[in-house]
């Protein structure tokens, strides 16, 4: 069985990552809904759908894990989430060519952490403790495809947002 210090640190990493989680999945929401109308919105409910999956995976392993803590943490982690969309991106009121630019990166550095936590999981093992049923591997491998997905978007927003039309006009 697992040693407490071990379980201790093992629901910490649990509890840091289901709040991340959460805050990935309330940007994937928000990135589809203010997307919804471009070429990008089956990619991104593709994306979003992604994420859900891979967090009521984390559900599941927390379930299994008997890890049960972290609810102040995840509430946390959403209630930053919404207070960074306050920053200023160029357009006071409405979404803006920069908020696909910031949206992007933040999930591809969310996504990469997820990654990690599918590595860790796989490669440790933990203390012995039955995970047959997840396939860390797969999971790391569908995380890869996110963040190629989200490569691609990141590419064509920083276009939009940062270049000019073939008349000189900025893109947006």
């Amino acid at each position: 069985m697992p040693h407490d210090d071990q379980m201790e640190l093992l629901s910490i990493y649990l509890d840091d990552h289901w709040a991340g989680a959460a805050a990935g999945a309330s940007v994937a929401k928000r990135m589809l809904r203010q997307n919804r109308n471009t070429r990008w919105a089956e990619d991104l409910a593709w994306l979003r759908e992604q994420i859900e999956s891979d967090r009521s995976t984390l559900s599941e392993l927390r379930k299994r894990l008997q890890v049960s803590g972290g609810k102040t943490k995840r509430r946390l982690a959403v209630a930053v989430e919404r207070i960074s969309r306050l920053k200023p991106n160029g357009r006071m009121v409405r979404y803006s060519p920069l908020s696909r630019v910031l949206e992007a990166e933040a999930m591809m550095s969310g996504i990469t952490g997820k990654q990690r936590l599918w590595a860790a999981l796989r490669h440790g093992q933990p203390m012995a403790v039955d995970l047959s049923g997840f396939d860390f591997e797969k999971l790391e491998r569908r995380a890869e495809e996110q963040i190629e997905m989200l490569r691609t978007f990141h590419h064509e927003a920083a276009a939009v947002a940062f270049s000019l039309d073939s008349k000189g006009v900025p893109r947006s």
